[in-house]
């Protein structure tokens, strides 16, 4: 399912909105991208174009404080919080208000309390010296040192923090082994469980445009650069929407998982 752009403007502006209320509160370096937004990020420097919700993590230790900042933001964004993790979410359209695909705001959950589009706020707490899991699915486990310190990535017009070693904590997360392109198994907007679409992503890049990942040229490799790549946001022409030069490990920067390439596509020598 494709989200409208009234939905994927919403999901936008709770990120926004969600980013500010963080600074206020002073927890800033203490939340990041995870999940599919993260892999927006990764893969099309925006939100993932048939994404439905947005996903963020925090040690849980914080939960007390991220939810009282998000209740000050109260009647204008409502949160609730769940087993595990948190939802924050417009307040639902009444039933009498016209919706278009272009109206920005949450739904009302046919069996639920809480609105959608919305933000989950997962939580994760430490199992060792080394490693940390997911509260709410235990099965997750990541590294630490794939994630701080943090560093800052593009999704859409906003900046937001993500893991280091973003590649690594994906692959932990979706236990993945090659690249493919999969849908959600789970509909935010219903509810309910769903049959996952795999699809080629080479295809996919005919209608989305895909980041490809590149080691930055040798001509200006200077000391300390090993940590550098180039990112080009490239269309299904291979055409160059822009190029971004991030902090990434150079393993990171030559994987090719989460990255198409276009045919016509060559990284700068």
């Amino acid at each position: 399912m494709k989200t409208s752009v009234g939905q994927q403007r919403t999901l936008e502006i709770l990120l926004e909105e969600f980013k500010k209320a963080m600074t206020r509160a002073n927890l800033n370096g203490r939340w990041f991208l995870q999940a599919g937004a993260l892999l927006g990020s990764i893969q099309h420097h925006d939100l993932i174009p048939w994404d439905d919700d947005a996903d963020l993590h925090f040690h849980v230790r914080y939960r007390r404080v991220v939810q009282a900042a998000l209740k000050q933001l109260s009647p204008k964004f409502l949160t609730y919080p769940m087993n595990g993790f948190d939802k924050f979410y417009f307040p639902p359209f009444k039933p009498n208000e016209i919706v278009t695909p272009t109206t920005v705001g949450s739904h009302k959950e046919l069996h639920h309390p809480w609105g959608w589009p919305s933000i989950d706020i997962a939580y994760y707490h430490e199992i060792g010296p080394e490693l940390c899991q997911d509260c709410l699915v235990p099965s997750r486990v990541f590294n630490i040192s794939d994630v701080f310190p943090l560093t800052y990535r593009p999704l859409g017009k906003q900046w937001f923090p993500t893991p280091r070693r973003p590649i690594s904590y994906l692959k932990s997360y979706y236990n993945t082994t090659k690249q493919t392109c999969i849908s959600h198994n789970w509909s935010h907007a219903e509810e309910k469980p769903l049959r996952p679409v795999v699809e080629d992503c080479r295809k996919l890049m005919e209608k989305y445009p895909f980041v490809s990942r590149c080691s930055i040229p040798e001509s200006e490799v200077v000391a300390n650069s090993s940590s550098l790549c180039d990112e080009y946001l490239v269309n299904g022409k291979g055409e160059i929407i822009h190029k971004i030069r991030l902090h990434l490990d150079r393993d990171e920067c030559e994987s090719p998982l989460y990255t198409v390439r276009h045919e016509s596509f060559k990284c700068p020598l």
